[in-house]
């Protein structure tokens, strides 16, 4: 009978504490990718700065003087601002080219994120990157 007591106190004093101490729901972080937002990522200065962060970071070709022409990349600018998913859309020369403007991405300072109802989301964004010779 004793025994019976102590374990119906225990189940009423937990049952007790965890009606006074309800789970929170686990918060839950945004994993979807915009395409469209209020306000498009931008590289810090703004379309000037990151042409000439390209041409700056450009190393060219050992392979041919003639090679030129664009790289598209599309990519995802994460809510603090760092590249990610860096994905070739279009190609120029895989030997070089391609492997170039993927190493310039992912030498980029962070941006700054997209925002949409004034929260800052991952943004799925489109880089190009130009190669010629002067």
């Amino acid at each position: 009978m004793k025994r019976h007591f102590l374990v119906s106190i225990f189940i009423l004093s937990a049952l007790w504490v965890s009606a006074k101490n309800p789970k929170q729901p686990i918060a839950v972080p945004d994993t979807t990718v915009y395409t469209v937002v209020d306000k498009m990522p931008e590289f810090l200065g703004g379309s000037d700065s990151l042409i000439s962060f390209i041409r700056q970071n450009a190393r060219y070709t050992p392979y041919d003087d003639d090679i030129f022409g664009r790289v598209i990349l599309t990519c995802i600018i994460e809510i603090d601002g760092s590249i990610t998913h860096i994905q070739i859309t279009r190609g120029l020369d895989p030997r070089w080219c391609d492997k170039e403007a993927i190493r310039i991405v992912n030498n980029m300072p962070k941006w700054s994120p997209g925002i949409l109802k004034g929260k800052k989301v991952r943004t799925k964004t489109t880089i190009p990157v130009n190669f010629k010779l002067d």
